[in-house]
């Protein structure tokens, strides 16, 4: 209960292992990576520290194994990286919360569309379309929709994730992959409005980055570095940021157990929004 759920990093790794030799070394500095990760139990400030310094550990091992394959790019084994280190930054969120929370990639709920193709179609069954989008990382909670129309005795299931956070990671973040993370964070906003849709990067690959003008809440540059600067022949990556994942961590846990939304707010202080 208290472990990542997929480890999609090591899953993805392993396969590609089985068919090419080459990256069995990076193998087994993933398996040091897992179990160093899994032995931090708890998850006060020093201990976010120290998983941070595992994963620099490990990147620092593994990139350029990685980077000096031909098709890096596509194998997406880089970006994987930082989507298994959310699995064990949030892994103890269970314990957290006292509940089986989902935390894993998922497809979020968005939009329910009915479209019955007949008022026969209608009354019995009508059609309909459930849209859902991907997210590299989810934390939420698993639901079943259920559609009935009362003149009939046929009920539609579907199983939807209701996310409270979504985050997309990258290796590095450009312009397109900004848009089209504004667009999912509308998408995914405009049914659950209370979830927080963040972007974790390593470097930044754009001049600028205007998330209050987007669907973004926050995007973390843990490098604090620009995606250019690594074709510098001096380049030195500057190590992922302990004290930004802190921030991160805490701003995600912040969100999970405040209160979102309370009828009686604007009776009791005067405010319907942002009252706690």
């Amino acid at each position: 209960m208290f472990e990542p759920v997929s480890y999609l990093h090591g899953s993805k790794l392993s396969r590609k292992a089985k068919t090419n030799p080459e990256l069995e070394v990076a193998l087994g500095y993933y398996e040091g990576w897992k179990a160093r990760s899994l032995s931090v139990k708890g998850r006060e400030k020093e201990d976010i520290e120290l998983l941070t310094d595992y994963l620099n550990s490990y990147k620092d091992a593994v990139e350029d194994i990685f980077d000096s394959r031909s098709n890096s790019a596509q194998e997406i084994l880089q970006p994987s990286i930082i989507e298994e280190f959310m699995e064990y930054l949030f892994c103890q969120l269970g314990r957290e919360f006292n509940s089986d929370v989902y935390r894993n990639m998922g497809s979020s709920f968005y939009d329910l569309i009915i479209h019955p193709c007949s008022i026969d179609s209608l009354r019995e069954r009508p059609e309909y379309t459930l849209r859902k989008k991907d997210q590299d990382f989810v934390i939420g909670f698993q639901a079943t929709l259920s559609l009935k129309v009362n003149s009939s005795d046929i009920t539609q299931t579907e199983q939807i994730l209701i996310p409270a956070v979504a985050i997309e990671c990258k290796r590095y973040l450009e312009r397109n992959m900004m848009d089209e993370c504004s667009g999912t964070a509308k998408k995914i906003q405009s049914a659950t409005p209370y979830c927080k849709f963040y972007v974790v990067a390593e470097y930044l690959k754009m001049d600028d980055a205007v998330p209050e003008k987007t669907g973004i809440d926050e995007i973390y540059i843990l490098r604090h570095q620009k995606n250019s600067d690594r074709l510098k022949s001096d380049f030195t990556p500057n190590p992922i940021d302990s004290e930004l994942v802190w921030e991160f961590y805490s701003e995600v846990i912040g969100h999970l157990k405040s209160v979102w939304w309370d009828k009686e707010s604007g009776l009791k202080i005067g405010k319907v929004f942002n009252f706690s």
